[in-house]
This record gives C-alpha cells, sequence and structure tokens, in this order.
C-alpha cells in the first residue's frame, strides 16, 4: 500500500512537470526572441538560448537547427514579418511545420544527412562513384568532379576524411587564384 502511494506521488509530480514545461513553452511560443529585440550575431549566448528554445518548445530536429546556423534565422523572421506575421518564436515554429512538408525540406534533409554521413568519412577511391553524388549535389560539373577526384588520388590525401579533404581542395584553388 506505501509503495503504491510512492509510485502514484511520483507520477503526479512527473505530470506536473510536464504540465508545467508546456505552460511555460506556451508563454514562451509568443514572445519576441532575444535576438529580434538586440540584433544579436551568431556568436551572441543570448542567440543559442533563443536556438535552445526553439529546440525545446518547437520540437526542433537537428536538420531545423541546421537552418538557425548565421544569419538564416534573421532573415526568416524578417520574411515572415513582411508577410504580417508576429515577431515571435511560435511564428518560426509554424514556418518550419510547413516547411517539413516541402520537397525542399526533405532535399535540403537528405544533402544534410549525405555531407554529416561523408564528413567523417575517409576518402575512398573504391566507393568514389556513390560518395561524389554529394558533390554533385553541392555544385560539382564533371570537370571538378575529376579534378577532385585526382586531387583525393595522391598519397597524401587518402587518410583524410572527404570533409578534410575538400577543405584543402578548396584552399588549393583559392591559392591558385590569389597567385594569378
Amino acid at each position: 500500500m506505501k509503495s503504491t502511494g510512492i509510485f502514484l506521488a511520483l507520477v503526479f509530480i512527473g505530470f506536473s512537470v510536464f504540465a508545467q514545461e508546456v505552460a511555460d513553452c506556451e508563454k514562451i511560443l509568443d514572445q519576441e526572441p532575444y535576438f529580434v529585440k538586440h540584433k544579436s550575431g551568431e556568436q551572441d549566448l543570448a542567440l543559442k538560448r533563443d536556438i535552445e528554445i526553439l529546440k525545446r518548445c518547437g520540437n526542433f530536429d537537428p536538420v531545423d537547427s541546421a537552418f538557425l546556423k548565421g544569419p538564416m534565422l534573421g532573415v526568416l523572421m524578417l520574411q515572415e514579418v513582411r508577410a504580417g506575421k508576429p515577431a515571435t518564436y511560435r511564428t518560426i515554429v509554424n514556418f518550419f511545420r510547413d516547411f517539413r512538408k516541402t520537397a525542399e525540406y526533405k532535399d535540403f534533409s537528405y544533402g544534410l544527412s549525405m555531407y554529416r554521413k561523408l564528413g567523417g568519412k575517409k576518402v575512398s577511391l573504391k566507393d568514389w562513384e556513390q560518395d561524389k553524388e554529394l558533390f554533385v549535389r553541392m555544385g560539382f560539373t564533371v570537370n571538378d568532379l575529376e579534378d577532385f577526384k585526382t586531387f583525393i588520388s595522391r598519397p597524401e590525401h587518402l587518410s583524410l576524411s572527404y570533409l578534410q579533404a575538400f577543405s584543402q581542395y578548396m584552399s588549393e584553388i583559392e591559392a591558385m587564384r590569389v597567385d594569378k
């Protein structure tokens, strides 16, 4: 009997905490984000706080969060305010709710998953035909693909991840442009 009482008390406390969190989120979502009030930058701690609120109260997943990097959050908010919507967290959450249903979101999500998968993967000439899809999605031409394949074929690049190789490749291209 005593353990049943303790169990019921714990369940009640759990539901109370959950209900309080939902109520708090409902209030928070109707507030103006800090970055709107203060024009904060990407490294601003308060902007990071806004993003944490969106993750917690807006159920943002890692794909959604990728959109919140850099100035994207400000661009998104400006677009929505110009369309007559209030500058609130809820406006951002509603935008993403609708955006998740589009082909563009699905395409971005797929590209992001490829990027993350290849980011840590070691360069592999035997897997190049399937791995090059990410670079095609990034806009590489046939000539770019061949140049990059030649670049990653060098022995000193075989131990790199695709992300490291891409970074070095782009640095070399930029250095050639500066030398001209």
